[in-house]
């Protein structure tokens, strides 16, 4: 076919499909969105080969800016000739049949429906008026909807009124305003993740004043437990755990930062100061410990301390996770994408990612985590106990030390007159020899024959105890002091197998002498006094006194002492006792009070005059305050050994240099780039500072587009169940445009407006008639809309899994409401952990916590091991905390049936609801499961479910009776192991119908 042929055969297709599609209708089409219609079907369609990826780009055609899609690509054709769809090359193309010249082609998989080619059409006939992706737009508010009387029962604020404007666009209205019952229940899982009280409700229902739910919004506001459950939230974008999350998985104390989350919330914090304080707390002027604390969330990643680790790998990696997460959290974006190429659908680049992570790359610690529980930099953060008693022991100490400054005049004349009187003794003994602490340095490995035949190390050689000695394998030893190390004591603490330890001291006389010394080895040994080698024995043995005996001849003044021990498997150590006099005081105080007074160091004189104070002066009272001083200061340093630490980040004084990673290798730099954001959004404005306090400045900045969209977003998903942007992760051009688009743009202005007030937010949403509206089912709306994404109805959907526990807790009686502290362990299968671990790691082995003040904590204070997330939350959806997650999955798996029948919490928390039902003194069962269900679901059953609850507890009651063995398993759980009954097959019973209760939907769900 000839090019000419060619195109007029597309251009026929195009006609008829023109014809066909326009034929009929005779109405003025409504106004086509470009942002809202037309720009997601070329992002899902057309981007890959014609978006912001210049390497992925064909035919030099780009569909992503208003000048690439007016332009003319490969075929010197207009993309888009505005007011003619048959002009334009876009629409000719998506509209053609031919394989050669149908885009997508059709080996890509993305061949556009009639409608999406429909939609292009009528918007190329309507101008092809250009709009921005809106989440890069700034939000405006928008006047608010009109509506007429009829719709006027529906409106209680401003929420509403978009809701029911859209309603009505699709010929739908809302459903009538839910009964108390459902809506305070459903009020109190949305706001503090627990059910009412029966009293609770029983008292809303009694109270028919105007303002009766408004009194209970501010109530839940108020309360301790709203921080708590809010936080939750966040802790799963902020990808909190407790441990660190590869290889060992240790565990990492954290916990402070999730407890100020907590705190953060329940006072309101204004969300741009929350996000300040987390992104950059430590660079306010005089930060305070919990600004400090805040700023764990940039420490929350994933990290490792694996040996196999490359340092530099795991520096960029940890930068890249920040940087990600900062994207996905405050800003709603993938940038993840744009860390090995140009973003393939947003505008953000490589050079973009990398200017951000400009900002995260200079944390002063090391990027391995050394296995350790306070990976540095920490803080401490004690609590207001420990606060509290600190400064109470420290006033007395103060106290103390006064009253002894006043009396040091005299003793310090008295250590005056004792250190001469001990020069002249020593000058007068010259049989008194002054041995100093012992210094060591190795492993140096050798094979056995080298060890007794080559010199390693310093052997043989004058000393330098800061001499460093460097191995084959590129690592370096050090001489090290050795204090500890007692003399007639065996020292057992060398290491390496087939390996020389060598051992250094320095004996002082005032004149030529001999001294006597006992020696033992494990294994061989080695003497040399002042280089020359005295004795060389090549022996397999333990460590024991007296193998050997030598008598060292002292020069006068220093001299110097070298034992090679030899080590040819096992255990290795030595033993060393001078068999002459031994000095009165302790070696280290004779070598500073052999020393002219005044080549004292500070440090010398204030161990000199501590030692005198405390083992020489005669002065009673003093030593009883010395006594007393260092019992006070003893008691402070137990106190501070129990303050526990957080995460935090510090800035190194010199920022480190960023480099764009070509294919995001770590190994392959690019071109240096500096502190800058992605060029698509607000400009960095000049007076920001070039760091992260100026990042988060410009994150809550009015005019950014994004923070505040993604935070009522993020809201309203908690409350609803979707966000108002189903994909909560991505406001980019892959992500579904907005539901109501005004409205979300009204609340994030108004968010704004009240200075980023979080509470109030919630309370708008709460008080709306679109969150209070029933959530009763209706299925010709269903049909319409099966996600209820219009929301023709209340909220409605299964409980988050840390809900599902804690209501368990509660309606039992056994929930422990003591906010904050560290995390706990709840019972779980004892080798969960041991299954993923390794043998080196601290949490290899699980272990619950026995204490019921403890596995009866609330769930957001479990403890979250990452490599096995508890499955109580796991199973019903809760993530591993790997990654930052703003929305979770909701399954429905028979793993989550079993879980609630047989996990030994849950069979506990049935015991004490039934052993709570029991001790109500009824006189018939039917009675005691009428109350077990109106205190689990907060109403009356209805009298089919009573019938079933009676016959399920007859029916068990008489299978217990038949296995007595088979009840008391049942009863013996938990905190009731060793808890005897009264009436253990009642008890049992009505346990089963316990289980019952908590299984049903209605118990699970929130409607």
């Amino acid at each position: 076919m000839t090019w000419i042929l060619r195109k007029f055969w597309v251009l026929g297709l195009v006609t008829c499909f023109f014809i066909s599609i326009s034929s009929g209708s005779g109405q003025v089409d409504a106004e086509i969105s470009f942002a809202n219609q037309i720009r997601p079907i070329l992002s899902d369609k057309c981007f890959a080969c014609h978006g912001p990826d210049k390497a992925q780009r064909k035919a030099k055609l780009r569909l992503d800016t208003r000048e690439g899609i007016r332009s003319t690509g490969k075929s010197g054709s207009l993309s888009v000739v505005p007011n003619h769809p048959l002009k334009s090359e876009l629409f000719k193309r998506v509209a053609s049949t031919d394989p050669d010249e149908v885009m997508p082609p059709p080996d890509a998989d993305k061949i556009l429906t009639d409608k999406e080619k429909n939609l292009i059409k009528l918007w190329i006939s309507q101008g092809a008026k250009w709009e921005e992706h809106w989440a890069f737009v700034k939000p405006r508010k928008s006047k608010l909807p009109e509506l007429n009387l009829n719709h006027s029962n529906s409106i209680t604020n401003p929420i509403d009124l978009f809701v029911v404007s859209k309603l009505r666009s699709q010929g739908m209205t809302m459903n009538p305003l839910a009964n108390k019952t459902d809506l305070i229940r459903r009020l109190n899982f949305d706001l503090l993740g627990l059910p009412p009280t029966l009293k609770q409700v029983d008292d809303f229902i009694l109270d028919t004043s105007s303002d009766a739910y408004e009194k209970i919004v501010d109530r839940i506001l108020r309360s301790e437990n709203f921080g708590e459950h809010i936080a939750r939230y966040w802790l799963d974008a902020a990808r909190y755990g407790d441990t660190h999350g590869l290889h060992l998985d240790n565990y990492r104390e954290m916990w402070p930062y999730r407890d100020w989350v907590i705190k953060a919330f329940n006072s309101n914090l204004p969300y741009d100061r929350f996000i300040q304080d987390q992104l950059a707390g430590d660079l306010y002027e005089n930060p305070t410990v919990d600004q400090m604390v805040a700023t764990g969330f940039n420490r929350c990643h994933v990290t490792t301390g694996e040996g196999g680790s490359i340092t530099e790998e795991v520096f960029v990696r940890n930068v890249v996770e920040r940087v990600v997460a900062t994207g996905t959290v405050f800003m709603g974006l993938t940038l993840d994408c744009s860390r090995c190429h140009d973003h393939k659908f947003d505008p953000i680049t490589m050079k973009d990612f990398y200017s951000l992570s400009a900002f995260f790359n200079s944390l002063d610690g090391s990027p391995l985590d050394g296995n350790r529980k306070d990976h540095a930099p920490v803080i401490k953060v004690p609590s207001r106990y420990q606060n509290q008693k600190i400064s109470e022991l420290k006033l007395q100490l103060n106290r103390v030390e006064n009253t002894l400054r006043s009396d040091w005049e005299e003793v310090d004349e008295q250590q005056r007159l004792w250190v001469a009187s001990l020069k002249n003794k020593l000058s007068e003994e010259p049989e008194a020899p002054v041995l100093s602490q012992w210094s060591s340095v190795g492993p140096f490995a050798e094979t056995r024959p080298n060890l007794t035949t080559k010199n390693q190390g310093p052997e043989g050689r004058k000393i330098n105890l800061k001499e460093k000695f460097q191995l084959p394998d590129g690592n370096n030893r050090s001489w090290k002091s050795r204090p500890d190390w007692k003399d007639g004591q065996v020292v057992s603490d060398l290491t390496g197998e087939f390996a020389a330890n060598f051992l250094y001291r320095t004996i002082t006389v005032n004149a030529p002498q001999k001294l006597s010394i006992s020696l033992g080895s494990d294994d061989g040994i080695k003497v040399y006094l002042n280089q020359k080698l005295l004795l060389a024995k090549d022996v397999a043995r333990g460590a024991a006194p007296d193998q050997e005996k030598l008598t060292l001849e002292l020069k006068e003044g220093t001299n110097e002492l070298l034992l090679k021990i030899s080590n040819y498997g096992g255990d290795t150590g030595f033993y060393f006792k001078g068999l002459s006099l031994q000095p009165e005081h302790p070696q280290d105080i004779l070598e500073i009070a052999l020393k002219p007074s005044g080549n004292y160091s500070q440090k010398d004189f204030q161990k000199l005059r501590e030692y005198f104070r405390t083992s020489v002066s005669q002065f009673a009272p003093l030593k009883e305050q010395i006594k007393l001083a260092s019992s006070i200061k003893n008691q402070i340093s137990e106190i501070e050994k129990l303050i526990p630490v957080s995460l935090v980040w510090k800035e190194k004084k010199k920022p480190v240099d960023a480099y764009i990673l070509k294919r995001g290798s770590y190994e392959n730099r690019g071109e240096k780039v500096s502190r800058e954001t992605p060029a698509v959004l607000p400009e960095f404005k000049a007076d920001y500072p070039k760091n992260r306090l100026g990042l988060a400045r410009w994150l809550t900045d009015h005019n950014h587009p994004l923070t505040a969209r993604v935070a009522v977003n993020r809201v309203w998903q908690q409350i609803f169940g979707t966000g108002l942007v189903k994909t909560s992760e991505d406001f980019g051009t892959q992500g579904e445009a907005p539901s109501h688009p005004e409205l979300l743009d009204w609340l994030a202005v108004d968010f704004q407006e009240s200075g980023w007030n979080v509470k109030r937010l919630i309370k708008m949403i709460v008080t709306s008639s679109t969150y209070m509206q029933s959530g009763e089912f209706n299925s010709a709306y269903h049909t319409k809309d099966p996600e209820n994404r219009y929301f023709h109805r209340g909220p409605r959907f299964r409980l988050d899994a840390e809900m599902i526990r804690d209501q368990a807790l509660q309606i039992s009686g056994l929930l422990n409401l003591k906010v904050g502290g560290p995390p706990v362990k709840p019972p779980q299968p004892d080798g969960l952990w041991f299954a993923v671990g390794y043998s080196g790691s601290n949490t290899v082995r699980f272990k619950a916590d026995s204490d019921p003040e403890k596995t009866h904590r609330r769930s957001i204070y479990t403890f979250h091991k990452r490599t096995s997330p508890p499955p109580q939350m796991n199973i019903f959806d809760g993530p591993s905390r790997e990654a930052c997650i703003m929305r979770r999955e909701r399954t429905n798996t028979p793993m989550q049936a079993l879980l609630l029948m047989n996990d030994p919490q849950f069979v506990e928390v049935a015991v004490a609801f039934a052993k709570q039902a029991s001790e109500q003194g009824f006189a018939q069962p039917r009675e005691t499961c009428q109350w077990m269900f109106s205190h689990a679901l907060l109403r009356s059953p209805s009298k089919l479910e009573l019938d079933l609850l009676e016959a399920c507890y007859q029916e068990e009651k008489a299978a217990f009776n038949d296995d007595m063995e088979k009840a008391g398993s049942i009863l013996s759980v938990g905190i009731f192991k060793d808890m005897g009954f009264d009436k253990p097959l009642e008890v049992a019973a009505l346990t089963m119908v316990a289980n019952l209760i908590f299984n049903t939907d209605e118990i699970l769900n929130k409607n």
